[in-house]
C-alpha cells in the first residue's frame, strides 16, 4: 500500500465499488487499464482496493459520459474543477461509435459485431450504450432494404452477448433480488436483453428467456417463477382476451409486472406495476 493509504480499513473491494455506483466490475476495470480514470491500491496478492475518492471520481465520470463526453476525452476534463462544455468533436466521436457498429452488422461479419458489442459494453454503462448507440443503430439498420436482415444479426449478437454475460459465475449470495424476463410475441429480444444486463449492474439475479412466449404462456412461466419479480413486455395491442387474462394476473401475482406500449394503453387497475417502458421499470424495481 501506499502513502495514500493512511487506514485499510477505509477501503473497499471492486464489488462494493460496483455496487455503490451501479458500474459494473468489467467497466471499472477498462476504465482503469485503457484509459487510467481510476488508480486503486492493491493487498499484498494483487486485489484492488478503493476509497471514498474512487467513488467520486465514477459519479464525475458518469456525469461527464451522460452529458456526451466519449469516455476516451474524460480524464482531461477530470483535473477541473467545473463541468466542461461538450464539443462538437466529441459528440462526433459517438457517431464514429456507432458508424463502427453499423458497419460491423451490415457486412454480417460475426467476428466484427461480437467485438464492438464487447468494446461499448465494457467501456459504457447499458444506459448510455443504448441511448448513444444502440437505439440510433437500430433506427438506421430499421431502414436498410434487407429485410431485417442486418437488424436481425446485430439483435441476435446482442441476445448471445447478454446471455454470456448472464452465464458469467458470480457469486450467488451478494444477489439479493431476482428478476424474470419475459419476452411477448412482438417484444424487441434486443431491449430486453440490455434491460438483463442493466438489472445485472444493479446486482439482480437475472433470468432472460431468449424466445417470445403468448400473454397465455408469460402468465404461467411468471406464476412458476414466482419467488422472482417477473416482467413481461409486449409492444403493439393486446387483444380483449389478452386485457382480461393480464387483468387477472396482476391481481393473482404480486410480483409480476407488465411493460411496453400493449399493457400500457390498456389501462390496468394494478397501474403501479404496469410502464411504458423498460426504464421506468428498471427504476421501480431498483426502489
Amino acid at each position: 500500500m501506499t502513502d495514500k493509504a493512511h487506514n485499510i480499513d477505509n477501503y473497499f473491494p471492486i464489488r462494493d465499488l460496483s455496487a455503490r455506483t451501479e458500474v459494473n466490475t468489467v467497466t471499472l476495470r477498462a476504465w482503469e487499464r485503457r484509459y487510467g480514470l481510476l488508480k486503486p491500491q492493491r493487498t499484498p496478492k494483487g486485489h484492488r482496493l478503493y476509497c471514498e475518492q474512487d467513488v467520486t471520481t465514477v459519479e464525475r465520470i458518469l456525469e461527464l459520459v451522460a452529458r456526451g463526453v466519449p469516455i476516451g476525452k474524460v480524464k482531461p476534463l477530470l483535473l477541473g474543477d467545473t463541468l466542461q462544455p461538450v464539443k462538437h468533436n466529441e459528440i462526433g466521436t459517438w457517431h464514429t461509435l456507432t458508424s463502427e457498429l453499423l458497419e460491423a452488422a451490415e457486412s454480417f461479419s460475426v467476428t466484427k459485431l461480437e467485438q464492438q458489442i464487447q468494446l461499448i459494453f465494457s467501456n459504457y454503462p447499458i444506459q448510455v450504450c443504448r441511448e448513444r448507440l444502440i437505439i440510433p443503430a437500430f433506427i438506421t439498420l430499421s431502414q436498410r432494404d434487407d429485410e431485417g436482415a442486418a437488424f436481425g444479426f446485430m439483435e441476435n449478437e446482442i441476445v448471445r452477448y447478454a446471455l454470456m454475460r448472464l452465464s458469467a459465475k458470480v457469486n450467488k449470495k451478494q444477489r439479493t433480488r431476482s428478476a424474470t424476463l419475459i419476452a411477448g410475441n412482438k417484444a424487441p429480444a434486443w431491449a430486453l436483453a440490455l434491460m438483463a444486463l442493466e438489472l445485472t449492474d444493479l446486482n439482480f439475479s437475472v433470468y432472460l428467456f431468449n424466445r417470445t412466449f403468448s400473454v397465455l404462456a408469460g402468465i404461467e412461466l411468471a406464476k412458476q417463477f414466482k419467488s422472482s419479480n417477473s416482467i413481461y413486455y409486449q409492444d403493439g395491442i393486446l387483444k380483449e382476451d389478452e386485457k382480461t387474462l393480464l387483468a387477472a394476473a396482476l391481481v393473482d401475482n404480486e410480483r409480476l409486472f407488465l411493460c411496453g406500449t400493449a399493457p400500457f394503453l390498456s389501462q390496468f387497475k394494478q397501474n403501479n406495476r404496469v410502464f411504458e417502458n423498460l426504464k421506468d421499470c428498471i427504476d421501480d424495481l431498483h426502489k
